[in-house]
């Protein structure tokens, strides 16, 4: 079990209170090397661990009841199987993976594609779109926007709108139902 570090080592002294920046600080230089190693064995891509670390941390502050934690080990590595989890299912939405490049030899020209029936089709899907989105409360509806149009990553959705990052995904849940529900798709 995990306890918190000494007084001398976050920098509050003796008979202080452990402030949750600074017990934040001493977690970071403590956990740190640990966390870059667990997600190196699980991802390996060393572009996103750094990021994927220091979303452990805002994580952790965010939470706001940091002292009251009594395993924060076991918090720390559970929140970053969490992110891990949070991860793939997002490259499974996106299919990031399984993009395939452009090849005109196999997709043929521009040209053939941008037919005026398809153009049309286009125009008719997206107005589709948007009067379904209208149709979702504000709330989801301003959710969907930000993680789908803007790109925004479900925590700082969830900072944005101080909202749960659980609430988040209810949101874009709900928004996806109504949405596949509502806008016709073809056969």
């Amino acid at each position: 079990m995990s306890k918190l570090p000494a007084p001398d080592e976050t920098g509050t002294g003796a008979g202080g209170s452990v402030g949750a920046a600074a017990l934040i600080e001493a977690l970071s230089r403590r956990f740190r090397g640990p966390l870059l190693r667990f997600f190196e064995k699980r991802i390996g891509r060393h572009d996103e661990i750094e990021d994927l670390v220091q979303e452990v941390f805002v994580r952790l502050a965010d939470g706001g009841k940091i002292e009251s934690i009594e395993r924060l080990e076991a918090y720390l590595f559970t929140t970053a199987a969490n992110l891990l989890r949070d991860r793939q299912r997002r490259l499974a939405a996106r299919a990031s993976e399984a993009h395939e490049s452009y090849d005109e030899e196999l997709h043929g020209s521009a040209r053939e594609t941008h037919s005026p029936e398809r153009a049309l089709l286009g125009a008719q899907a997206i107005q589709q779109l948007v009067a379904a989105l209208y149709e979702l409360p504000e709330r989801t509806r301003t959710v969907w926007i930000l993680y789908h149009l803007q790109d925004l990553p479900h925590a700082e959705i969830a900072h944005q709108l101080r909202i749960a990052i659980s609430t988040i995904e209810k949101h874009l849940g709900r928004a996806s139902a109504h949405l596949l529900k509502r806008i016709d798709r073809p056969t």
